[in-house]
């Protein structure tokens, strides 16, 4: 069983941060260095059709809030907006295509939170993470809870956690696989408690969801949608969720902040990105409308129908730390558990 860092964990990911979000940051200001020629030359964008390119299947979560962001975007900037599914490899196959896209803002990736992933679980990509795209905005964002089951004896976080310092062999969690968000945020639990858990991958979640049930596994750190039935029908009970605030949809539900550990948010995400060296007048265009869109109920409502929920609207700089933040809390996690080796 791998163990992880405790002690120094917290100051390493704050060092790291600090050099990942100037990494990110370099997209933004490579985009305000632009010469102003180019920028005044892209005050009429967009005059032609927009091209969303999505790495995953048509049909799927991130496809369906893509098509949804796409029939809005047309109506609010007058230009047709096109889906266009590049399925494979995880999304890289999609992410590489954009990388490599004329940065004007007419070819842009719709991609998730497996987006900053894909760095650690692959070694050969044909593009850089942080530096081949401008952060756009952010369309959904969905917490993860922690949940067991409802047969547990443990009623909140603070009982759990006492079980799981006091046994003499680790807990368990369960992941939909190695690699995965659920997967992560159980190690980040790990480092932002100070405790151990064995990690149990499934080939999915539904056989991870039955061991739960059961008793097989003692816990899971998955997104609301895939387990909102089974907390509805009485047989998981969610112990908290990992965000700011509580989920509209699980009041009763604390967060993680409120039980004592403050610094725990983890999150599935979908946003938009842009070949780095788009114009910051396109970005600014863009991040402008988009987060219109995601305010309007219109927009909340069509996407209830996919078991997500909008994000709240973020500037291009708040998007780039986000992901940057993110990116540093995965890669503090990659390296303790030899992810991708």
């Amino acid at each position: 069983m791998q163990t992880t860092p405790h002690h120094s964990s917290r100051q390493s990911l704050r060092r790291h941060w600090l050099y990942t979000a100037g990494r990110y940051a370099l997209g933004c200001a490579a985009v305000a260095a632009l010469p102003l020629q180019s920028a005044l030359a892209e005050t009429n964008y967009p005059t032609r059709p927009i091209t969303l390119i999505v790495g995953y299947p048509a049909g799927g979560a991130i496809d369906q809030s893509a098509r949804i962001l796409g029939k809005a975007l047309a109506e609010r900037l007058g230009q047709s907006v096109v889906v266009d599914n590049r399925p494979g490899a995880n999304g890289t196959i999609a992410a590489a295509t954009v990388a490599n896209a004329k940065p004007d803002g007419y070819t842009l990736l719709v991609t998730a939170t497996s987006h900053n992933l894909n760095k650690f679980v692959h070694k050969n990509l044909r593009y850089d993470v942080e530096k081949s795209f401008s952060p756009v905005a952010l369309t959904v964002e969905v917490p993860n809870l922690l949940v067991v089951s409802a047969d547990s004896p443990h009623q909140n976080l603070q009982q759990l956690l006492t079980a799981i310092r006091s046994q003499s062999k680790p807990m368990s969690y369960g992941s939909q696989g190695i690699g995965g968000v659920p997967h992560m945020a159980g190690e980040i639990f790990k480092i932002r408690t100070n405790t151990d858990l064995l990690h149990v991958p499934y080939k999915g979640a539904s056989q991870g969801m039955t061991d739960l049930i059961g008793g097989t596994i003692d816990m899971f750190f998955p997104s609301p949608g895939s387990v909102m039935g089974l907390i509805t029908q009485g047989k998981l009970r969610a112990l908290a969720v990992a965000s700011p605030e509580r989920l509209a949809a699980l009041p009763d539900v604390p967060t993680f902040a409120e039980q004592g550990i403050a610094d725990y948010q983890i999150s599935t995400w979908h946003g938009v990105l842009a070949p780095a060296g788009t114009p910051a007048p396109v970005i600014n265009t863009l991040n402008r409308a988009i987060n219109e869109i995601v305010a309007t109920d219109a927009f909340k409502q069509e996407l209830s129908t996919t078991g997500n929920l909008p994000a709240k609207p973020l500037s291009t700089e708040e998007y780039a730390r986000k992901l940057a933040t993110e990116l540093a809390d995965y890669e503090q996690v990659a390296k303790a558990i030899n992810l991708g080796e």
